[in-house]
């Protein structure tokens, strides 16, 4: 396991969810493509502005945002 604590798979079901592929993602975050992986499989931690930008282009209720993003602090 990696040090960065977002739950992957739930991610990556939101954004199939709502039609957001990974360069749509990648776009309105303003990362390379590489970047956007990096982030999306957990490699790379969001930073808070990353997260509430990933929270209002997926319409994530903050239930959801919790179990994506602070996956490994709510155990």
């Amino acid at each position: 396991m990696n040090g960065v604590l977002i739950n992957t798979n739930l991610l990556k079901a939101q954004m199939t969810l709502r039609g957001v592929t990974v360069k749509a993602f990648a776009d309105a975050q303003g990362w390379s493509m590489a970047t956007a992986y990096r982030k999306i499989n957990g490699r790379v931690a969001f930073t808070a502005p990353e997260i509430q930008l990933s929270v209002e282009l997926l319409s994530l209720s903050s239930t959801v945002a919790s179990q994506i993003f602070f996956a490994g602090e709510m155990s």
